[in-house]
């Protein structure tokens, strides 16, 4: 499992690589994100492009994300100063047409990695025709934008109806790594980290986002041993996801099934409460 940290501070960088981190992010988006997720807790970054250079200082052993916003008229300059800064991979978010995808690989001309974020009706849609471009190497499903964009009340909802499954299969087939969501320390979370790691090992993802609950729970601003508490909580969260993958395929579906009604059952609650 590969894990992802977002932070534009180059302290925190080194210290999540010297612990086991495999990438950091840099996000750069904001257009719109605010009125977005603006009835959701989320985390709304504010990181500016002058982050970028900064943190690929300190980074000799991950790679560095840059996730640009979405495909509009300054994309093509922010692409050009994310990778003559260092970006190994840029991330494009809220894909709503294929011209975007094929424009931002072009753009990027081999000088990068293109990242692109299934979080769309419209990427979901067409996920085939993505996954299966030559240019992308790896994909990320965001379920954030997805489940607002689907009108639903938690954002493991997706899960639990099966269109993860689906998205996964299509990707599985191509034999191109992704990933999804984002994870709590083990033992905590509102859907429980555990049964959000032991999807993705059933799923076959490879890739997860240390979520900001993530963060706050580690410590991470606290500079005074915060390489040997992000070393513990990365260990509990590898541990777990290799003894999830270890599980029989009936296992793997009962657990499906009770996390499933786990999530269904906070939708529900969240509904409620929002009438």
């Amino acid at each position: 499992m590969d894990t992802i940290l977002i932070t534009n501070d180059p302290e925190i960088a080194r210290d999540a690589q010297e612990a086991g981190v495999s990438r950091i992010m840099v996000d750069l988006e904001a257009n719109g994100k605010i009125e977005r997720q603006a009835s959701r807790n989320t985390f709304i970054s504010k990181h500016r492009k002058e982050d970028i250079a900064p943190v690929r200082r300190v980074l000799d052993k991950c790679p560095l994300i840059v996730r640009i916003n979405p495909w509009h008229s300054g994309s093509e300059a922010e692409i050009e100063y994310a990778i003559a800064n260092g970006a190994d991979v840029i991330m494009l978010p809220l894909i709503q047409d294929m011209k975007e995808v094929y424009s931002f690989i072009t753009c990027i001309d081999g000088r990068a990695r293109p990242l692109p974020l299934i979080e769309t009706i419209y990427s979901m849609e067409h996920l085939h025709q993505i996954a299966n471009l030559p240019e992308i190497a790896a994909l990320y499903i965001g379920l954030n934008d997805l489940h607002l964009e689907l009108k639903m009340n938690f954002l493991f909802e997706p899960l639990s109806l099966g269109m993860l499954d689906k998205m996964a299969d299509t990707i599985n087939k191509t034999g191109k790594p992704f990933g999804f969501g984002g994870i709590a320390t083990m033992g905590s979370g509102e859907l429980p980290a555990e049964r959000v790691l032991a999807e993705h090992a059933r799923l076959g993802s490879s890739r997860i986002i240390l979520s900001s609950s993530f963060c706050k729970e580690v410590q991470i601003t606290q500079p005074e041993d915060r390489v040997t508490r992000l070393q513990n909580a990365l260990g509990k969260l590898y541990d777990a996801f290799n003894k999830f993958k270890e599980r029989s395929f009936g296992q793997q579906q009962e657990d499906a099934r009770l996390t499933n009604d786990m999530i269904n059952i906070i939708a529900n609650r969240l509904k409620a409460a929002s009438q």
